[in-house]
């Protein structure tokens, strides 16, 4: 089935872009962003977390806010991130997919797109969509920066970060980060030889970790649906915060998953891509 799409009106969006394949939905807010707002089955209920227009919080004194779904950011976190995207996007139809545009950025002097393509990188399975992250500079000076496109997903959920096995030897297995928040005993994390397990819970307390290198697939289980996030991994790059290629934050209001593409230096031009593939199906 091909793409449908068309522009209708959301409660906590606006006016917003809707585009289907009959299988996976996925809403695009027009009139604020680069966001992806929301994505779900056919029929189903946005597996992204939405902030209601009144919530004071996950909001700075400048502007910017959370609001929720995916958005596109710079590594390392710095305040360049909270440039507050309130402006109207611009966006064009393709034959599978939708291009969207952000104005340049006055605080980074760079200007974002995002690519989603229904269909996967090596096939055309209906569940799955595909993300492509493209930053360009636009300013008169280099920086070396990774792609990192954030996806708050809804609460009430549990997540899963697969590890990678290593054959003995003395080198050490993992690297993680964390935060001077974190907690390792946070009663929301569980640890394995094969994975991480967070489970979503409403506490004040907020959680971070980096996990590098992970298998390339975070997935999150939700109301009997499952939302993975796959991304690529090379190894023999260098990361943000510590080497870690993916992380995750828990507050009590969502949970987001957050992959980052390798440290890169971008000279005035040049542009660096990241790409994820969604996929959504019902739980087995």
């Amino acid at each position: 089935m091909k793409m449908k799409w068309e522009i209708r009106e959301h409660s906590n969006f606006g006016k917003s872009l809707f585009a289907d394949n009959g299988t996976i939905e996925v809403g695009i807010p027009l009139e604020y962003g680069l966001r992806i707002g929301h994505f779900s089955l056919c029929g189903g209920e946005n597996m992204f977390f939405e902030q209601p227009k009144d919530m004071v919080e996950l909001a700075t004194a400048d502007g910017w806010r959370v609001r929720g779904g995916h958005r596109l950011w710079l590594a390392p976190e710095g305040k360049h991130d909270y440039y507050p995207d309130n402006d109207p996007i611009s966006y064009e139809i393709l034959e599978d997919g939708i291009r969207i545009d952000q104005k340049e950025d006055p605080w980074l002097h760079v200007k974002k797109s995002i690519t989603i393509t229904f269909g996967s990188d090596n096939g055309e399975d209906k569940h799955c969509l595909t993300v492509l992250h493209k930053i360009v500079n636009t300013g008169t000076e280099k920086f070396r920066m990774s792609v990192w496109p954030v996806t708050s997903v809804a609460p009430g959920g549990v997540e899963h970060i697969p590890l990678k096995r290593y054959d003995g030897g003395a080198s050490h297995r993992h690297r993680f980060s964390t935060w001077f928040y974190t907690n390792l005993g946070d009663a929301r994390a569980k640890y394995t030889q094969d994975e991480i397990t967070l489970t979503y819970m409403p506490v004040e307390e907020k959680y971070k970790l980096g996990v590098g290198h992970p298998l390339g697939r975070a997935w999150y289980e939700k109301d009997g649906v499952t939302f993975s996030l796959n991304f690529p991994v090379e190894e023999d790059k260098e990361y943000p915060d510590g080497n870690v290629s993916y992380e995750t934050y828990l507050c009590k209001h969502m949970v987001e998953m957050e992959s980052l593409s390798p440290l890169t230096e971008v000279l005035p031009g040049e542009s660096l891509e990241h790409r994820e593939v969604w996929e959504l199906r019902k739980s087995e």
